[in-house]
């Protein structure tokens, strides 16, 4: 299996919102913090090559999105994601299987696209991916974070596929409540090395400190306890991918 990363773009954020408890300070001795106080984040999908599957984990944002989103997030959009994957040698008819950790729309709406006057899939052939569980919560989100979600999308799309009913034991998923409801992070076995894409659960370098959480996080005490625990118990080196981290995309832990 070949594992790599598609760089989808970035967001801007403010660095003390994203990264708690930290002061602007603590934060600028690892990340470039402009003097508005805004943090420049990746958005980095993991794309997985095994056999017969092209697999691509958390595909971005999408690029049709309304503007109180985009502005709000400062998106930036760097290149087409098609035209990133074409660097890759892969076009979006040979993508086999979409996953998504969770539905906020940095994650996964940009496995959509939109033509004249219409909405579809960006990747017409394959399956697209999420736990049902999560699903069902997304539908009814907490306040907080309900503005965050892209699950008006999936209308346009024939039918969904549950991780719950994933047949392939190379890939398994853990499943996470801090940050939203039924968050997974897929779990990969690569010649005898275990690899976590680590969604939103430890989305940066910084986030291995035990005490850092993010102010998106729905539920700060979880979100901090699931990260002790998932930390704690990693007892082998282990590959961890990051998502939002702007300046590498994995690291080996511990």
């Amino acid at each position: 299996m070949e594992i790599r990363k598609i760089q989808c773009g970035y967001l801007r954020v403010q660095a003390t919102e994203m990264i708690k408890p930290l002061s602007v300070q603590q934060i600028r001795h690892q990340y470039m913090v402009d003097k508005n106080g805004y943090i420049k984040l990746s958005m980095n999908a993991l794309l997985l090559i095994e056999e017969a599957r092209i697999v691509l984990i958390d595909p971005g944002c999408a690029d049709f999105l309304p503007s109180r989103l985009t502005g709000s997030y400062g998106l930036e959009i760097v290149q087409p994601l098609d035209e990133v994957l074409e660097e890759q040698g892969i076009v979006p008819g040979d993508v086999t299987d979409v996953i998504f950790t969770h539905l906020h729309f940095d994650h996964g709406s940009g496995a959509f696209i939109r033509g004249p006057g219409m909405i579809g899939k960006r990747f017409p052939g394959a399956g697209y991916h999420v736990l049902k569980e999560h699903y069902a919560y997304a539908g009814s989100p907490a306040p907080a974070e309900a503005g965050s979600y892209f699950t008006g999308l999936f209308k346009y799309i024939d039918q969904l596929q549950w991780l719950e009913e994933w047949p392939y034991d190379w890939m398994t998923f853990r499943i996470f409540n801090g940050h939203t409801r039924r968050m997974v992070v897929p779990e990969i076995m690569v010649n005898g090395v275990r690899t976590f894409f680590l969604s939103d659960l430890v989305p940066m370098k910084i986030f291995l400190d035990h005490d850092v959480y993010s102010g998106y996080d729905v539920d700060p005490v979880s979100a901090l306890v699931e990260k002790r625990e998932f930390l704690d118990g990693i007892k082998e080196t282990s590959n961890l991918r990051l998502f939002h981290d702007p300046l590498i995309d994995s690291v080996f832990y511990p």
